[in-house]
């Protein structure tokens, strides 16, 4: 995208970037599921849609006058956020059902490849264009309207995974996760300048998430409730770190 537009347009670029990753993310499971290829087929035809939309959005960075560093492809750059320690409650929302429920024992050692080229695919296509691209764009607008804005993009565009569910309250609280996931993925890559940290956390949770339990029952309500809940309070935890950015552009 042109730099004079996204200056002039930021919400239309964001929202853009976040148009063409959620349909090469909803392109990759359509086709092979209309070809009739089986769960674990789909996934790995996905993936090849997946890297095939990385490289799109890698080709935009580079052909915009912003280096890919620009986007987030650098280490930390804020050594106090880059310890362990800071990412305990990230930690704990993926061993919780871990913990819980266990990996399901009836997938292949095959299939746990499959799952873990897709999910780290997954994890990479969305941070570049949501935490990379999208909050880059918005940046324009200061950290807290770029944090708050790729955060409702992020949330809205994943409103067509929370109708898996069937549960009215388990939609909400997966809509709510969303949009707290973007958020805090948002706070955290405007903190470091860098993608690298999130985009690991997000491979590892879809990751996590395709291999535990895919039940909807009171159980998975009441992780997906506490995981809400760690999400509100780190996202509070950390927005100081945020305000100190305020105005970075």
């Amino acid at each position: 995208m042109k730099n004079t537009f996204i200056k002039k347009h930021p919400y239309i670029a964001a929202t853009l970037a976040g148009l063409l990753c959620t349909f090469m993310t909803a392109l990759g499971v359509a086709v092979p599921q209309i070809a009739g290829l089986k769960e674990y087929s789909i996934h790995a035809a996905a993936t090849v849609f997946l890297l095939i939309s990385i490289a799109i959005g890698i080709l935009i960075m580079k052909r915009s006058k912003n280096s890919l560093a620009d986007y987030g492809f650098k280490t930390s750059e804020n050594r106090s956020i880059s310890k362990v320690w800071w990412y305990i409650p990230l930690l704990a929302i993926e061993i919780l059902p871990i913990a819980v429920y266990g990996f399901r024992p009836e997938i292949t050692p095959v299939q746990y490849i499959i799952l873990a080229l897709f999910t780290i695919a997954i994890g990479f296509n969305e941070e570049i264009y949501f935490r990379g691209m999208a909050l880059k764009f918005l940046m324009e607008k200061g950290t807290t309207k770029a944090i708050l804005g790729s955060s409702v993009i992020f949330g809205v565009l994943h409103l067509i995974n929370a109708l898996n569910g069937k549960n009215v309250l388990y939609l909400v609280l997966q809509i709510l996760f969303a949009f707290l996931v973007g958020f805090v993925l948002s706070e955290i890559a405007s903190i470091t300048k860098s993608l690298w940290i999130v985009i690991v956390w997000h491979a590892a949770h879809d990751f996590i998430s395709n291999t535990t339990s895919d039940s909807l029952d009171s159980t998975a309500l009441i992780i997906l409730a506490v995981q809400v809940a760690i999400l509100i309070v780190y996202a509070i935890g950390i927005w100081k770190k945020c305000s100190v950015h305020e105005g970075t552009k």
